[in-house]
This record gives C-alpha cells, structure tokens and sequence, in this order.
C-alpha cells in the first residue's frame, strides 16, 4: 500500500503554528510596546495641562504673598491713622447722645492696656476692609485661568458686586442699625435714671465686628444668585421656601442685633428679607434669559 505524504495537512499545520506564533508575538510585541505601557501615562502632555503643578503651587504662593502685603499694608495706613478712624468709629455714638462732649465723658477705659487691645483691633479689621478690594482681584486672576470664557464674565463681576455689598453691609450697620440701637439704649437709661458708662475696648469691639458681619451676610443674595447661575438651586424652590426663610432671618437678626431692641429688631429682618427677595428676583431674570437663549438653540436648529 503507498503512502503519500501529508503535505497539505502539514503545510497547514506549519501555517497555522507560524501564524498564530506570529500573531502572537505581534499582538504581544504591539501590547507591551503600546497598550501596556502603563509610563505613558505618568507624563502629562505639557499642551494639554498647561502649566505643571509646581508652577500651580507657585502661582499660588504668590497670590497669597501679595494678599498679605496688602493686607499689612492696610494695617500700617490704618495704625497711621488710628486718631482719624478712632474719631470717626464715635459718629454713632454721637448721634447716640447728640453731642461729641457727653461722648468724652462717657466712653471710658478701666484697664491699664485697654487702648492696646482697641487700637489692635481696629488696625487689624481696617486692614482687613482696605485690602478686600485686592484680595478679590488676586484671588480672581488666579482662578481666571482654569475657567471658561463663559465662566470668566461671571468672576468679575461677583467680585465687584461682592465688593459692593460688603460696603452696603458695613454702612447699613454703620449708619442705620448701629445709631438706633445705641440711641433706644441711651433714652432708656435716662428714662430709668441711670447713665450709661461704656468701655472703649467693649464699644470700638462692638461696633466694628457688627459692622463686618453685617456686611458679610450682605453677601447672601450674591452667593444665591451664582448657585441660580449654576443651575443648582431654582427659582420655584426659592419661593416655596419663603415662610421658613422670612422666620430663619429674623431668628438671625435677634442673634446679630447688639441690643436685640424692637427698632433694630425688625429693620435687620427687613433688610435680609429683602435681599433674599432681590436674589429671587435677580435669579428670575437669569433662569428667562436662560430658557430664551435655549429656545433660541432649538430653534436655529431646526
């Protein structure tokens, strides 16, 4: 019996072995050069991530040191004008009591380093206002960076309107809340036959922390208007909440007021009641403007 030898089984046995050895070793060869290289990922592409995070940390180092250089340098004009600002931090009491004289006789100290501990603290807090201005502007231009184009025109102006309405808040505070409540306080005492002795460490405290705080929660129709902008709260949630906000305020107020008096009382409620009603009416025209420009897209296209 002749044997005829298997040339067509074993050219394709041989073909077989070559190319799955060869694919093999392609597909091996091509994923350890290619898809498992797991350093490629370690190098950031210098094109898309701009700037490394050594340079980050830099910038930021030095958005930081000109912050406290102006803020150092508010505190020196401040120290340097200490009987100027001293005087002018007296005007509601003046008002108050209706003549700078009975003010001298009244404000007094009974500590040995009182002026220290007000001169302290007003050249600090007066720093810290002189310089908000600039620390807003080098903490904007250090975020500007990271953000879209879009996202750049709305940091500007909350900046400013930040600016703005801590201004707003102080000089409420300063020539409207302040004045009413030492002036209730100072008639009250004449109508029960008692003289009200006020230490300056206590008044200069006073006055100046309330006004910083007041003009910090003028910050609050700000901080809703930009989650409005963002699309985190709605304008429909904001005013079926108006019951439970309106008593939170006033709960507030009550805990803000220095002398928690019923003229005081309801003109800071007032007042951030109707800074929440600005930021819905605000937020109102953001959301129509928002659902035009929507439409708009919708229709452009089609």
């Amino acid at each position: 019996m002749t044997e005829y030898p298997n040339s067509d089984e074993d050219d394709f046995s041989n073909s077989g072995e070559d190319e799955f050895s060869n694919s093999d070793e392609g597909e091996f060869s091509n994923s350890d050069e290619g898809e498992f290289n797991w350093d490629d990922g370690l190098e950031p592409d210098p094109e898309e991530s701009g700037m490394s995070f050594l340079e980050h940390l830099e910038d930021f180092r030095w958005t930081v040191g000109r912050s406290i250089l102006a803020f150092l340098l508010g505190v020196v004009i401040v120290g340097c004008l200490m009987p100027y600002v001293g005087a002018f931090l007296q005007m509601p009491l003046i008002e108050a009591y209706g003549s700078a004289e009975l003010v001298g006789e009244k404000l007094i100290t009974y500590k040995p380093m009182g002026v220290f501990s007000v001169f302290i603290q007003i050249a600090l807090l007066g720093g810290l206002v002189l310089s908000m201005p600039f620390v807003l502007y080098f903490m904007a231009c250090f975020i500007a960076p990271g953000l879209t184009d879009r996202e750049r025109k709305v940091v500007r102006p909350a900046c400013f309107a930040a600016f703005v309405l801590f201004l707003s808040g102080v000089a409420v505070a300063f020539y409207g809340i302040l004045p009413l409540t030492l002036a209730f306080s100072v008639k009250f005492n004449q109508v029960m036959g008692f003289q009200v002795l006020l230490a300056a460490s206590e008044y200069y405290s006073m006055v100046v922390w309330f006004s910083l705080a007041t003009g910090a929660i003028f910050q609050f129709p700000l901080i809703i208007v930009i989650l409005i902008f963002i699309q985190v709260l709605a304008v429909e949630k904001l005013k079926a909440i108006r019951r439970a906000v309106f008593v939170g305020t006033m709960i507030f107020a009550a805990l803000l007021t220095p002398g928690g008096d019923f003229l005081s009382l309801p003109l800071t409620t007032g007042i951030l009641y109707g800074l929440y009603e600005l930021a819905i009416l605000v937020g109102s025209h953001i959301e129509k403007k928002r659902r035009a420009a929507e439409l708009a897209e919708l229709d452009a296209k089609e």
